[in-house]
């Protein structure tokens, strides 16, 4: 599985920092953008850790949770 990972459907109150505490348990984190949305729809993020073994942690661990009260998307990133 990758070390890099794409966060979608993140609320429009979600910051770096949040997206950082909730995604470091998982391993180190290489890169973390948030790519907010100009329009006032969802943002979304793009995450790279160091091993591959994280990225696959994350997935399996974030998806389909809540944060900021928004249902989020963690998948691979596309390559």
């Amino acid at each position: 599985m990758p070390k890099k990972i794409f966060i979608g459907d993140l609320g429009v109150s979600t910051t770096e920092s949040t997206l950082n505490t909730e995604f470091s348990p998982y391993g180190t984190i290489v890169a973390l953008t948030l790519n907010t949305n100009p329009s006032g729809g969802p943002n979304t993020a793009d995450c790279e850790y160091t091993t591959d073994a994280a990225g696959t942690a994350a997935i399996a661990a974030k998806n389909g949770t809540r944060i900021d009260g928004s249902v989020i998307t963690v998948t691979a990133a596309p390559s």
